[in-house]
């Protein structure tokens, strides 16, 4: 079974362009997972327009998290 040790031995093997990449790559799956969460019935898959609209979802749901806190 590959455990999260192996996942961060696997890193540390990579070049710094490699991890940069691989944890933008986690990142973004991470975003579409919670734009499907929220939008349960829409279709969404790694394309560039999932992307795009999650990312867009992401950012606009953060700038008003980050206006609340600054209150």
């Amino acid at each position: 079974m590959y455990t999260d040790q192996d996942y961060e031995n696997d890193k540390s093997f990579m070049t710094k362009q490699e991890r940069f990449n691989q944890e933008r790559f986690e990142k973004i799956i991470d975003v579409l997972i919670m734009y499907k969460q929220q939008f349960p019935d829409k279709e969404v898959s790694l394309s560039d327009r999932s992307i795009n609209e999650s990312v867009k979802w992401f950012q606009e749901n953060m700038k008003g998290m980050i206006d609340n806190l600054s209150k």
